[in-house]
């Protein structure tokens, strides 16, 4: 007997009999590259890191079925999540089918089965096309290349769940994964969007070749995964994220984004190289970890302050992607750092996530700003896939360090313009990439006009023990997806990334100069950096009175970080600062000292800046600052910069 959503009579007892059998069933890949002891029970430090996933999954899935609709039982409404930030229904948010069934399995309670059931009849209802795809949403986005993803999270709630639908249910779920993978037959290509697309389409096709046991699509999985391998720079980050996917910058970078990279295209490879025990492409995709890794903070956030798509940056990743898990923990016998890396993300997401959902960066709580849905539902598809994918019997490794933990000097990524500096407890970014990002798919966008910090600009600055100083974010915030970003609130925000700024009609930064020039100079007790370059507009426009030159030197050292500042110009009837935000939230005490110097009180210790003499900060805001790009608020240090001189500011960190 069936009730009217075609969940069946199942006490709880059988749901958990069910999920037992189900998971016993669908655990391991084909070919997938582990050791594991049948009879070797599960370390107490795994289960410790087994619980942290279970628990912040289920957390996520409550978040997600209090934001169901459910009482209007109209099938434009019913089943489908509302969003508390946007005030909206995001067309993808059927991804969430998947995570919900895991909790289902795990938990034996039908909310969750019920909740994927509703969630799954709303996507058909309103989002599914007669061609087999799936649109970003009802109205702002017709894009059918979300279908990869959605495809993706269907085809795992089958073969890991499928024991939980009655048969006529799983069917036509199958039936419909069936349609999808034709549509994406003809649809995908390795030039189909950015390239995050046709890399996540080699696992797609992996996945849907096992279900529905057709070896077409296995070998469309293989063409695509080996095309994908000319898409890895020497340093091997995947490139790609941009158009033309393949054409050098002006600088020779290419189109680069962490975030997606990290969170998407990686996880794809890694999955579907264990789905198929392919062994070129597991032993390119370590190799990138490894090389992407090195952008993983100490407090596992990702540094993403340069990328070409960081208009979604979000200190723990990226805001529409999946998640770097799948990558990281599933890989983590090749290297015991991956499963730190995966573990230090998923608790940064744990402590960003009130209310049952994930927010989109660490500030955006305490500020008072809504979490977009969109977080939670695509990065539980990450947990379940560990869960799902990864042996109960695999050993957990004890902590160990990073590279991002580890004073080394600098590391430098041409391909990006970009280079790390690390000396005592200071990490630093400084950057000069020169790939604009120009979006072709959301309609309305186009060249965003205001991308990522360059300029050699400090893109990032954190200390061991305090955590994050400053960040960019965008040179000037825009939606360029029109679906996918929140928009602010009526409070102060403004540009994070320190610079030197005018505005006359508009603003001009020292940001937005993409041919500015930067060299630096490394000895064992010191780092140095110097940019030159123009002041622009965010459109890469000099101002209507005259060029404009700037100067900006950094020196790192074991005590200190030092920032010198100078112009040259024609007259100006407006004054240059020097804008240097300091990250501090709400609670924490900022204020300017008799002599002159800033003390910004944070959790772990306090921050103090001085100016060189004869130069004073203004007065500092009665309300905090905040931008939702990576969802920081702060205190923003502004002095002036006089004519024909030069400007100094010395940060510093007092020992505890």
């Amino acid at each position: 007997m069936t009730n009217r959503d075609g969940i069946g009579q199942f006490s709880r007892r059988e749901l958990l009999r069910l999920s037992a059998a189900g998971l016993a069933s669908g655990l391991s890949f084909t070919g997938e590259a582990q050791s594991v002891k049948p009879d070797h029970p599960p370390t107490a430090s795994h289960r410790i890191e087994q619980d942290l996933y279970s628990k912040t999954l289920k957390t996520w899935c409550d978040g997600l079925l209090a934001r169901q609709i459910s009482a209007i039982q109209d099938p434009a409404l019913h089943g489908a999540l509302l969003c508390p930030a946007c005030s909206m229904i995001h067309g993808r948010c059927g991804d969430a089918i998947y995570p919900l069934l895991r909790v289902a399995h795990d938990t034996g309670e039908s909310k969750y089965l019920s909740g994927a059931l509703q969630l799954y009849d709303w996507t058909e209802s309103q989002v599914s096309r007669q061609d087999g795809s799936w649109v970003n949403d009802v109205i702002l986005s017709s894009w059918k290349g979300i279908t990869v993803f959605h495809t993706i999270a269907l085809g795992e709630a089958i073969h890991h769940h499928g024991s939980l639908l009655n048969t006529a249910k799983r069917q036509r779920w199958t039936e419909r994964l069936a349609q999808a993978a034709k549509f994406l037959d003809g649809f995908i290509t390795i030039e189909t969007g950015n390239i995050n697309y046709p890399i996540t389409a080699s696992y797609c096709f992996a996945l849907c070749g096992q279900v529905l046991g057709e070896a077409r699509y296995e070998n469309r999985a293989r063409a695509l995964a080996h095309q994908a391998l000319d898409f890895f720079t020497p340093n091997a980050l995947i490139f790609g994220e941009g158009h033309p996917l393949d054409k050098p910058s002006p600088k020779g970078c290419r189109p680069v984004d962490l975030g997606y990279n990290v969170e998407e295209s990686l996880p794809a490879l890694a999955l579907y190289s264990l789905l198929t025990g392919d062994k070129a492409v597991l032993d390119k995709t370590v190799a990138s970890l490894k090389a992407h890794m090195e952008f993983m903070l100490p407090d596992g956030a990702w540094d993403n302050s340069w990328g070409t798509r960081n208009y979604k940056w979000s200190w723990w990743g990226s805001r529409t992607s999946d998640g770097c898990q799948p990558a990281y923990a599933l890989l983590a016998d090749h290297d015991p750092r991956f499963s730190e890396v995966a573990r230090r993300n998923l608790e940064l997401m744990s402590a960003c996530t009130h209310d049952a959902l994930l927010f989109g960066g660490p500030d955006y709580f305490a500020h008072g700003d809504k979490p977009c849905i969109h977080h939670t539902f695509t990065h539980a598809k990450a947990l379940a896939t560990v869960l799902d994918r990864r042996s109960t019997n695999a050993e957990s490794m004890a902590p160990v360090a990073l590279p991002g933990d580890i004073p080394y000097g600098v590391k430098t990524f041409p391909e990006i313009g970009t280079t790390l500096a690390s000396i005592g407890d200071w990490r630093a970014t400084v950057t000069e990439y020169d790939w604009e990002y120009i979006e072709h798919v959301q309609a309305g966008a186009g060249s965003s006009g205001a991308g990522h910090a360059s300029g050699g600009a400090l893109s990032l600055l954190c200390h061991r023990r305090i955590g994050p100083l400053r960040t960019a974010s965008m040179t000037q915030y825009q939606i360029v997806e029109v679906s996918n970003q929140q928009v602010f609130s009526d409070a102060p925000h403004m540009t994070l990334t320190p610079r030197i700024e005018c505005s006359t009609d508009r603003a001009y930064t020292s940001l937005s100069d993409y041919g500015a020039s930067l060299t630096k100079n490394v000895t064992a007790d010191e780092i140095t950096f110097q940019a030159r370059g123009r002041l622009l507009s965010a459109s890469h426009q000099p101002l209507p009175e005259g060029q404009v030159l700037y100067r900006l030197a950094y020196r790192f050292t074991q005590s200190a970080v030092e920032i010198a500042a100078s112009t040259d110009s024609v007259a100006l009837n407006t004054p240059i600062w020097l804008i240097f935000p300091v990250i501090a939230r709400s609670g924490e005490a900022a204020v300017i000292a008799s002599d002159g110097s800033a003390r910004i009180d944070r959790k772990k210790g306090h921050v103090t800046v001085t100016v060189s003499n004869g130069h004073k900060f203004m007065p500092l805001p009665k309300e905090r600052i905040f931008n939702l790009v990576p969802g920081f608020e702060c205190v923003p240090l502004i002095v002036s910069i006089p004519h024909g001189e030069e400007v100094r500011l010395r940060i510093e960190v007092p020992p505890e």
